[in-house]
């Protein structure tokens, strides 16, 4: 039987599924639309290129599919493990790698004018490095309920600060 005889949609009807089977046995449910695609494409290309002198058409061109399917499939998970798409929403709560920019500190000093050196010490380790408080307690020497009362008034005055300037 030879298989160039016949046109392409003869044979494209004949082997739709030998197409289908393939998708279901490479469990390709996601993108069964471009899937069934590439294997009309790859069943055309084996029409093209087959040789009746090297064997069956059948077995060539349910390999020539399978092939081709999984070369795709194996394209698009390289693809997706090197590219990552993040939502724009995500992409604003992402924590910045940068040690402090100076806009902020500009800011920021405004509201540090009536604070003492420790609460401006402590104001620089807590919000510009981003220490803990176990770590600010090291650097300064003192107990961790030092710590929250200087926090606490720190941040008090700061409020105070910001009242003032916002009127």
């Amino acid at each position: 039987m030879n298989i160039k005889a016949k046109p392409f949609d003869e044979v494209l009807r004949m082997y739709e599924p030998a197409i289908k089977k393939q998708l279901v046995s490479l469990r390709l449910y996601k993108d069964y639309d471009e899937f069934y695609q590439i294997g009309c494409i790859a069943l055309w290309n084996a029409y093209q290129q087959f040789n009746p002198d090297k064997g069956h058409f059948p077995t060539y061109a349910i390999s020539f599919i399978r092939g081709r399917m999984l070369s795709h499939l194996s394209k698009e998970n390289k693809y997706s493990e090197r590219h990552a798409f993040v939502a724009e929403d995500v992409m604003e709560f992402v924590p910045s790698v940068s040690d402090q920019i100076p806009l902020e500190a500009e800011l920021l000093e405004a509201y540090l004018w009536n604070l003492t050196a420790k609460e401006k010490a402590w104001v620089y380790e807590a919000i510009f490095l981003q220490k803990k408080p176990s770590e600010i307690q090291d650097i300064f020497c003192i107990s961790r309920n030092s710590i929250y009362t200087l926090r606490k008034n720190a941040l008090k005055k700061m409020r105070e600060n910001a009242f003032v300037l916002n009127q």
